[in-house]
């Protein structure tokens, strides 16, 4: 069965292109006209155009490789957020496994100019040739978005393409924040080390099964069974997309979730850094993970929720102790309304300083039908009376809860909530909770107050 998708139309006032003049070489990138941003968007001088020419490239494969089935390149173009100093390109692959963000610091740039807002930019096929072909010998210009282009007059030109975004690929940018604020480093390699390690990975068919990351003494090598302290990954061309940027860094960080098998590739240069996610398996991606079902569903990042969204003002890094501060709520309260916000794609996440940054997806969220299903489906199992109460230990309340022909028996705990129904038995825990689990949670830790305004949050996502 196909996947949901929606229709939309990127519209550009041009297409991008590396314009060649006397003077100096400008890249230019147009902006989607969707009004999340300035019409010139960000302007200036590259202090590395090779670099930059190469991360914006590695990351338009990723956005266009489907790594699980290799198919024809879907027509998918990148997110620029600029912001607190920052201009950040996030993607995330057709396949939906990988999330890239290319993150370009002020040292990035000779600049008067920098806007803030998110809106796409158009990676066309002659744009990415003219970014493989940058050098650092070309004095490069930078320009985000085009001066003075509107859409008023018959004599404007807008290039308009029509594709078939994947629900799944956009829930995906929201997904991927409920994992990265987990991930704790664990090997810091050296560029030597970067390379050796990328050239040992498996190739061809033998680069889909699991391999191991650890470390044996100064030694990095790769093990076919789990070894203490190693990295799982599986997939490795999802990550040997980066090698063509060792050469430019000055050191890769790897992090991971030893619980969820999640890891973190995060690349660091003079002028900024690249980190990319990776899903546990090939075959898995970070859509359908739900691993922000549990804070959705309980009450306790709503009254934080009003400080948090009027504090937004497109910073790079956000300060949840200056929040805490400013409004009286606890940094608990606040750190789990970022994370809501996150589903929404209001916010990202930074592993490298630890704090999120505000971002706005340039998508009609409205529009992505039943982002949470299974938030869904909890709420109309407590509105048709299915949630009882069976016990209290002193470990935590039992429920029992309505299934399908049955009655399924929950457990809530501190260590981990558990479920006798199928989804449970399959994932235990590993791909968010289910929604008897879901269910329990919400009687459990909120009011009836609360449950309303989670249904009327979750209505608005339908």
């Amino acid at each position: 069965m196909a996947a949901t998708a929606l229709s939309y139309s990127y519209r550009y006032p041009f297409e991008s292109a590396v314009l060649e003049s006397a003077s100096a070489p400008a890249m230019r990138l147009a902006t989607s006209l969707d009004g999340t941003s300035d019409d010139l968007f960000f302007d200036g001088s590259l202090r590395q155009p090779a670099l930059v020419g190469k991360c914006l490239t590695v990351l338009s494969s990723i956005v266009r490789t489907r790594f699980y089935q290799p198919l024809d390149p879907m027509m998918l173009d990148p997110v620029v957020t600029s912001g607190g100093g920052m201009l950040r390109f996030e993607g995330f692959s057709s396949c939906c496994g990988v999330y890239a963000r290319v993150d370009l610091a002020p040292e990035a740039f000779d600049t008067d100019l920098r806007g803030k807002g998110t809106t796409n930019v158009d990676f066309n096929d002659a744009m990415r040739t003219a970014l493989r072909r940058l050098s650092d010998n070309d004095d490069a210009q930078l320009q985000v978005g085009g001066e003075g282009v509107t859409l008023r007059t018959d004599d404007d030109k807008v290039v308009e393409r029509k594709v078939k975004l994947p629900v799944r690929w956009i829930k995906g940018f929201c997904e991927v924040q409920a994992y990265q604020p987990r991930m704790t480093p664990h090997f810091e390699l050296t560029q030597n080390d970067a390379r050796t390690l990328f050239r040992s990975f498996p190739k061809g068919s033998n680069a889909k099964r699991p391999v191991h990351i650890t470390r044996t003494g100064r030694t990095m090598r790769l093990a076919s069974r789990p070894q203490r302290g190693s990295v799982q990954l599986e997939g490795a061309d999802r990550v040997r997309v980066l090698e063509p940027l060792i050469p430019y860094t000055k050191q890769l960080n790897i992090w991971y979730d030893s619980d969820a098998h999640t890891s973190g590739w995060e690349l660091q240069f003079d002028i900024g850094s690249m980190f990319t996610l990776v899903s546990p398996e090939l075959n898995r991606g970070f859509s359908g993970e739900g691993q922000m079902l549990s804070r959705l569903a309980t009450g306790q990042w709503q009254t934080a929720m009003p400080a948090v969204t009027d504090s937004l003002n497109w910073q790079s890094h956000i300060d949840i102790a200056d929040i805490s501060r400013s409004s009286r709520v606890g940094e608990a309260q606040i750190e789990a309304a970022l994370a809501v916000l996150g589903t929404r794609g209001l916010v990202g996440f930074d592993v490298s300083s630890n704090k999120y940054f505000h971002r706005v997806l340039p998508f009609d969220m409205d529009k992505v039908e039943k982002q949470q299903p299974r938030l869904v489906a909890a709420l109309k199992l407590i509105d048709a009376d299915g949630v009882k109460l069976f016990e209290e230990t002193p470990d935590g309340p039992n429920f029992q809860v309505a299934g399908t022909n049955v009655e399924h028996f929950v457990r809530l705990r501190p260590d981990g909530d558990r479920c006798t129904c199928q989804w449970f038995n399959r994932y235990q825990g590993q791909r968010g909770p289910c929604k008897h689990i879901l269910a329990a949670r919400i009687v459990k830790d909120s009011d009836q107050a609360s449950v309303d305004s989670v249904t009327t949050d979750c209505e608005a996502t339908e």
